[in-house]
């Protein structure tokens, strides 16, 4: 991991109160794996004082793509950033996620949290069958589905307030008889949290990775102001031993 000074070459709204910056970096391009993600110092002051986390959703050969939607304070103040601005990026950070060459993969996202699940789609495509159930409040917030489209034709779409075909959330696409007959597959999931304890109350007998969002601190592991309890005694760091966790391995 290295601090950067890259340029923003690319602003693009996607939906209400969601943007995804191209962000210009060699360094981070070449050496980010799905799953890593970036932190971002919001200004020169110290308000905020934290950098911010964000996932990094796509590479490409000197540049990468975040997605993110107006939370608070930070993200507000950098959805005012325009293009040709330099950010302060601190990355890659974060394991990535495990082996997944030669599997059916079946990837879950709900909201903006579809977005890591492009990264891991693009590197995963060429050995791999992809499957995407997606998930969200509303049509408008069914981000990014242009880009899977060009990955893969395995996807099933819904919303909350039925402004879709379908109306309900994105655990309600899911069956066992869906899973099983993928044969075992690699199964990886971002989204709510409320989203994540029902595949792993509904599916827990499968092998479920999560791409945990929480508030960071350092983002390196040595403040432990995002660890989480693991099953079996212990902590870990999201930052550090994540993001992206099996769910069984840890209380959620």
């Amino acid at each position: 991991m290295e601090i950067t000074q890259a340029r923003l070459i690319r602003k693009i709204q996607l939906g209400p109160e969601i943007f995804a910056y191209t962000i210009e970096s060699k360094t981070i391009a070449q050496k980010a794996q799905p799953g890593q993600f970036v932190q971002i110092r919001i200004n020169d002051s110290f308000d905020p004082f934290l950098r911010r986390p964000f996932s990094i959703a796509q590479v490409w050969a000197n540049t990468f793509q975040i997605v993110f939607r107006i939370r608070g304070k930070g993200t507000k103040i950098l959805a005012q950033a325009k293009e040709e601005d330099y950010l302060d990026v601190l990355g890659p950070l974060g394991r990535p996620v495990p082996c997944y060459e030669e599997a059916n993969i079946v990837m879950i996202g709900g909201g903006v949290g579809i977005a890591p699940l492009l990264f891991l789609a693009q590197k995963a495509r060429p050995k791999n069958r992809l499957y995407l159930f997606f998930g969200a409040r509303t049509r408008t917030e069914l981000i990014l589905q242009e880009d899977f489209k060009k990955l893969t034709k395995n996807i099933a779409v819904i919303t909350e307030d039925g402004s879709t075909e379908k109306k309900g959330m994105v655990t309600d696409l899911l069956t066992t008889e869906e899973l099983d007959r993928l044969k075992n597959p690699l199964v990886f999931a971002c989204g709510p949290v409320a989203m994540l304890k029902a595949l792993k109350r509904n599916f827990g007998f499968l092998s479920i990775y999560g791409f945990l969002e929480e508030r960071l601190g350092c983002g390196t592991g040595l403040c432990f102001g995002c660890a989480v309890k693991k099953k079996n005694g212990g902590y870990l760091r999201i930052c550090k031993d994540g993001p992206v966790v099996n769910l069984n391995e840890i209380e959620i």
